[in-house]
């Protein structure tokens, strides 16, 4: 699967303007591909508000794809599914710009939130690779420390003694901003 990139719907449209419209759009995810059939069963904008580990608050905007897992029958044009966003987005314009995510769970249980890659053209079909989401700690990301996914934010290997004290569960560290409030 290739990188996946924060992706608006706008963003989405122009990259699928680039291929052919009378291709099937496949979406696959690690465990496999959506199944043919699938329907777009929901575009959502949202406003959020929330907290990090850090204290710090933050408003932002976002949008979600929804998708049911298909029961048979063929998969969705290019065009189709274009369609279907331009008339989203022509009732919606607060969709555009804001930072997509796509909702989906295989035989439509175990609902995920995920992230898309560009569209790619494989075998005569066009094909949008779904990420898994993961955690991440905000001020650990802000403040420049890379965390990869089996670290915790805190972990001593990550972040200096001193940084990593914020964390402790007994003797939180006096500048929470940095990490773990």
């Amino acid at each position: 699967m290739k990188g996946f990139t924060m992706k608006t719907l706008l963003g989405l449209l122009q990259d699928l303007e680039l291929q052919d419209s009378s291709l099937p759009l496949v979406f696959e995810t690690k465990e496999g591909e959506i199944s043919p059939g699938y329907h777009v069963t929901e575009l959502r904008h949202s406003t959020s508000k929330g907290i990090d580990c850090g204290g710090n608050t933050e408003v932002w905007q976002e949008a979600k794809l929804q998708l049911l897992d298909g029961r048979g029958g063929a998969h969705m044009s290019v065009g189709k599914f274009s369609h279907i966003v331009s008339k989203s987005l022509s009732v919606m314009p607060e969709l555009e710009h804001v930072s997509l995510m796509v909702e989906f769970g295989h035989d439509n249980a175990d609902l995920r939130l995920m992230s898309l890659s560009s569209p790619e053209l494989r075998r005569n079909r066009v094909v949008i690779s779904l990420g898994n989401r993961r955690a991440v700690c905000k001020p650990a990301e802000k403040a420049g420390f890379v965390v990869s996914g089996a670290e915790r934010c805190c972990s001593s290997m990550t972040i200096s003694a001193k940084t990593s004290a914020c964390c402790s569960a007994t003797k939180p560290h006096e500048d929470a901003g940095l990490c773990c409030a």
